[in-house]
């Protein structure tokens, strides 16, 4: 029995990394086991065997083991010298990406998005900084559909009152029953998508700005490389690229260049 559990234990790990890019370190993995523990008993299943089958097939059971093995730690204005970076620069990226004036409109991608408090804080910010004839597009993406679910919604719990600058929240919060919810037009701005990464890119048009922060900690070397090209590829040039401050590219194959830490242009 110890033995089959640890067979599907690395086939649970393999499965993550093949498809997901999440590598799953041995000091994570009895966290691992006791996520899939967790998620065999809500649904009444006692054969490691048959969960695997079920959650490898695709369907609500992989759905649900994705939402669970998933981060989904986040908060406004998290890594808020990012957003302070985008507010002191705006000027100069105007200036030396002519496409967003002469377009009319500014792309951005949260890459993870997680519940969406990125992605309306970059709204929030670009809307107090932009001309208004600039239009704001903003694409977040994540692999939860729970977590996306939530993030369309905007619904958040009174205590971002604490994350979140009064002045913003008097501007673009409504207060509803125990709850803020993010007011309709800076929803509006985001469009909420679920993605995985390690699918092929094919966005229409390029990003002015993506943000893809504390991503790359869950992927191994080689799975880093390659995403950090893909968002390359997909920058507009003078286009921005935020990664968590706890990430970096010293040492990987890149094409950006450096601004400071966590902080690359195309």
């Amino acid at each position: 029995m110890q033995h089959s559990r640890e067979k599907h234990i690395r086939l649970f790990k393999q499965l993550l990394e093949d498809s997901y890019g999440i590598h799953v370190t041995e000091e994570k993995t009895d966290m691992l086991k006791v996520k899939l523990e967790k998620l065999m008993t809500r649904c009444n299943i006692n054969s490691f065997d048959e969960y695997y089958g079920l959650v490898s097939s695709g369907g609500p059971y992989l759905i649900q083991f994705l939402d669970e093995i998933t981060t989904h730690t986040t908060n406004f204005f998290r890594g808020n010298s990012h957003f302070e970076f985008i507010t002191r620069n705006m000027g100069g990226m105007l200036n030396k990406n002519k496409r967003i004036e002469a377009n009319g409109e500014i792309r951005a991608w949260s890459a993870a998005c997680s519940t969406g408090e990125e992605a309306y804080t970059l709204a929030m910010v670009l809307s107090e900084i932009l001309p208004e004839e600039i239009d704001i597009k903003i694409l977040a993406t994540d692999i939860s559909r729970k977590a996306v679910s939530r993030a369309v919604r905007g619904e958040y719990a009174p205590e971002i009152a604490g994350e979140v600058e009064k002045c913003y929240i008097q501007k673009y919060f409504t207060r509803g029953d125990g709850t803020y919810q993010v007011a309709a037009r800076i929803r509006d701005l985001v469009t909420f998508r679920i993605f995985n990464l390690m699918e092929p890119f094919s966005f229409r048009r390029d990003f002015d700005l993506i943000l893809c922060r504390n991503v790359m900690i869950y992927f191994d070397k080689e799975t880093q490389k390659r995403l950090v090209q893909k968002m390359y590829d997909v920058l507009a040039p003078g286009g921005l690229f935020f990664i968590g401050h706890s990430e970096g590219l010293v040492h990987k194959e890149h094409k950006f260049r450096f601004i400071q830490p966590s902080v690359y242009v195309k």
